[in-house]
This record gives C-alpha cells, structure tokens and sequence, in this order.
C-alpha cells in the first residue's frame, strides 16, 4: 500500500516537473518567436526596395487603421512606402505575411510573402502578378483552389493602398468599368453572392436592349442585370418575389430615377418564388399538422438568399415559413425552411442538406449530434438569436450558412408581418 502512495506521489510530482517546465519553455520562448518574426518582417523592408536610403515609421501618425496593416514604413528620399501587412483566412489563425513596397507613383514595385501557414499553396508566381499594379488592381485575381487564402491575400493588398489613398499619401488608381459594375453588384443582390464577395449565378443568354449582362442566382434568391439606362449603366437585383432595386456605378441607389433600368429588369425576370411555388409549398406542407392552410407571400422586398416566404393556417393560429438558399462551402446552396408562430419564436427548422457538406474535407468537426444542434434553435426569437450559435468547429462554411439563414429569416418574418397586416 505505502509502495503504491509513493509511486503516485513521484508520478505526480514528475507531470508537476514537466508541466512547469513546458510552462517556463513557453513563456521564455514565446517573446523570441514574437521578436524573430517582427525582426523577419523589419527585415523585408529592403528585401522590397533595396535602393532605399532609409526608413521612418509612420504607422502611428496615420490614425486607426485596418486591422491588416501593421506598420507603414516611408523611405526617407521620397521613393514611396513599405507596409508590412499581416491577415488570416477561414482556415487558419496564424497570420500570413506580406510586405510590399508602393512606390511615390502609386504603384506597386515589389511584394514580398514572409510567411504564409495554409495547406494548400496559390503558387509561388502569384504575388508577383501584383507588381505594376496601381490601388484599382485591375489585373490581379483570385488563384482557383487557394480562394480563400487568394482573397486574403488581396485584400490585405487593398488596405494597404487605402491607408495611402486615404492620408493622401498616393493617388487613387483608376477602375475600370467592368471593375466598377463589380463593386456595385452586391448591392443590388446581396443574396446571390459567397462570403468573398463572388457572385454565384448562371449567366442569363438571349439578353436584348436595353440589358447588356444578365445571371441568375444559383440559390434561386434572384436576378441581377446590368442595364443601359438615361444616365449611363446602372445595376439592377430583382429578388425572388420580382422586386428590383437599381444601383449606379458609384453604388448610388437610383431605383426612383433609373425607372427605365428597373423596368427592363422586372420585365426579363420571372419571379424564381412563383416558378418554384408548387414545389416550395409542398415543402412547407410536409412540416405542419394537415390541413393547414398554406399561403404563398408576394412582394417581399428582401435582397438576402430568401427565395420563398408562405403565411400558414392552422385552426386559430397563424405561422409564417421562409424558405433560404445561404451559400455553403464550395459555393453550393443549402436549403433551409424556418417556420414563426405569432410571437416570432422558431418552432421549426429544416434544412434539406446535409448539414456537412465534403464531409471528408473536415477531417475535424463537433457537429457529432445533427439533432441536438438544430433543436438549439427552437424557441428563438430575433432578441434571443445570436450567430455565435452557429458555430460548428471545423466547419466554418457550414456556420455561416446557417448564420446567413437565420438572419434572412429574421427579416423576412418583420415583413411578412408588414405585408398580411
């Protein structure tokens, strides 16, 4: 007995040994990591413009700024700046790194990656394709396959430029048109594009005058036109239910005066929630008691990835359904259904998608209990919903959608009830 005391005191004392030893590794080794990476970085300033005379620190005079931009650095003889940037994608916290020079001309004149931690790689070509470019970065793309990463990448590019463009630093690149009528296009249909900001739709053929590009949502949440109007191009979204607003290529909203626009796009859509009522309705009506009345909802003024909206009868009681198509990984629609009673509470939930889509690409994910996670819905209300609900460990394309639906659901149910009043 007093052998097997010792034994576990010793075991004991020996993980309290290593625990702290570990403990003080860490905390001696933590600011020297911190501190070679900072001197990396420093370091790359005259990796990207070696002829530099010198540099000064100009960060702190140039008030908050993107949580990208870490350090602005302006060399001293007038050649331009350096900017050291650092930014993170969906599928890894630890920082790529990027320093790039801008030269006094407003151009790009070197770029460097100082450290970059996804496993999968957009090349080592790629930031090259960034040189010569001005802050419109009309000739640089995402890379397919590394999106994710690729996006990060430019857009911490495009901070960069804002900070200077802002503080007057450099002159703004000009955009082109098609770059123009890019910017303008999630406003118009925001339900129709991925959380990078991608349209995902189908182009639309057989276009005529005045209508010069046509797509139709993938998610069946609408259409988006660009449209030849009075006043020059302008952008329209026409939702599911047939509603249109109208953008100009400054991101105005000219639905009350581009009438001409507005109304060549309603003409050329055909409402997607009266093209697909049979089948939604029959999706509604499989979810509640039999005999309910279910009645489709016209005129919704909603731009997300609501793509059907029904009031429901049933007896003395009165629901409200709203079906979404939020945009999932690789950019493929997951159906859901929500259905309100009179209070705005969730009494049902449905998706009919596989809540984990490639599941084989998670090679981690909490989501164990499919059940368990959608009934921590139920009972919710817009006040009681929060997004970080959703969140599913390794899945973050997954929450998101989920996310997404339930913010479109929320909304649409203020004006459904606005509608029926």
């Amino acid at each position: 007995m007093k052998e097997n005391i010792k034994s576990v005191v010793v075991l004991t004392a020996i993980c309290l040994v290593v625990a702290i030893l570990l403990a003080v590794t860490n905390y001696v080794t933590e600011p020297i990591i911190a501190a070679n990476k900072a001197a990396k970085a420093s370091g790359s300033l005259l990796q990207v413009m070696p002829e530099a005379t010198g540099f000064e620190n100009i960060t702190d005079t140039l008030g908050e700024l993107p949580a990208t931009v870490k350090e602005v650095h302006a060399e001293t003889s007038g050649l331009g700046h350096v900017m050291i940037l650092g930014t993170t994608t969906q599928f890894s916290s630890d920082e790529m790194g990027i320093t790039v020079a801008i030269g006094a001309d407003g151009k790009i004149s070197n770029i460097l990656l100082t450290g970059y931690y996804e496993s999968k790689d957009f090349g080592a070509d790629y930031p090259a394709t960034y040189i010569g470019q001005d802050s419109a970065l009309g000739g640089v793309d995402t890379v397919a396959g590394t999106t994710f990463s690729s996006s990060a990448f430019k857009n911490a590019v495009a901070d960069a430029f804002t900070v200077l463009v802002e503080n007057n630093l450099v002159a703004a690149g000009q955009k082109s048109e098609e770059q123009l009528i890019a910017e303008v296009m999630p406003l118009a249909l925001p339900g129709a594009f991925n959380s990078l900001g991608k349209h995902i739709t189908t182009p639309v053929e057989g276009l005529s005058a005045p209508i010069v590009e046509a797509y139709r949502a993938k998610n069946n949440s609408g259409y988006l036109y660009v449209v030849e109007s009075d006043a020059g191009k302008v952008v329209v979204g026409v939702n599911a239910f047939g509603v249109a607003q109208a953008f100009d290529l400054e991101g105005n909203d000219v639905t009350a005066t581009a009438t001409d626009a507005v109304a060549a796009a309603v003409a050329a859509a055909p409402a997607i929630a009266t093209e697909n009522l049979e089948a939604n309705t029959t999706a509604i009506t499989a979810l509640v008691e039999e005999g309910a009345v279910v009645t489709p909802v016209e005129g919704l003024n909603i731009f997300t990835d609501v793509m059907a909206a029904f009031t429901v009868t049933v007896g003395e009681e009165n629901l409200y359904a709203v079906i979404t198509g939020p945009i999932a990984y690789a950019d493929e629609t997951m159906k859901m259904a929500v259905i309100f009673n009179e209070n705005g509470e969730v009494v049902i939930y449905k998706t009919y998608t596989e809540l984990i889509l490639h599941g084989e690409y998670y090679s981690e994910h909490q989501l164990t209990d499919t059940s368990a996670y959608l009934s921590q819905f139920y009972g919710l209300t817009e006040g009681t919903y929060s997004d970080d609900m959703t969140i599913v460990s390794g899945a973050t394309m997954t929450a998101n959608a989920v996310a997404s639906n339930f913010r479109s659901a929320f909304a649409a149910l203020n004006l459904i009830k606005e509608v029926v009043a």
